[in-house]
């Protein structure tokens, strides 16, 4: 079965907001960035007695925290909006065919094969099905690609059906 794709901006952002907190990598960054808040919000909690506010402390820390996470989020995904484009396979047109050995996908860039037994995880939302291939690469499969909800739910239970066959933690 096979699928073309024209993978956009959009998608690419809407993967990095869904996957937000569900990655380590930004739950390890939150919590650098919480520790850095705390220690900032008790040093200026100090009064000259030795004496600080526990509340205002975990204020301070709670929203130095959150800010501090959103504007390196934010960096960061408008980073990865600027570098994406169809040269570099990212954005574009994707071919995406179940093959026995794996999922194919074709771009401007590449023609990869990613074997089952390393792909990671497999999802499906209503927006979407995403191929996990390590921590910090997916592969965006949008609904707005299958000519209907029955295209979707079908090349989902194959990529799905193939994963559960290789997948080495069975």
């Amino acid at each position: 079965m096979q699928v073309t794709i024209n993978v956009t901006r959009s998608d690419i952002a809407w993967l990095n907001v869904s996957k937000l907190f569900c990655l380590k990598s930004n739950l390890r960054v939150f919590l650098f960035v919480l520790v850095v808040a705390a220690f900032f919000a008790w040093r200026g909690a100090v009064d000259d007695g030795g004496q600080f506010d526990w509340m205002v402390v975990a204020l301070a820390t709670v929203i130095g925290a959150v800010a501090g996470f959103s504007v390196i989020f934010l960096f960061s995904l408008i980073f990865v909006l600027l570098s994406s484009n169809a040269k570099s396979g990212v954005i574009g047109e994707h071919i995406y065919t179940i093959e026995d050995a794996g999922l194919r996908e074709v771009t401007e860039a590449n023609d990869t094969l990613v074997f089952w037994p390393s792909i990671q995880k497999v999802e499906k939302s209503n927006r979407s099905i995403l191929v996990q291939i390590n921590p910090w690469l997916f592969h965006v499969l949008p609904y707005r690609a299958f000519e209907s909800a029955e295209q979707f739910d079908l090349f989902h239970s194959l990529v799905e059906k193939h994963y559960n066959e290789h997948s080495t933690d069975s």
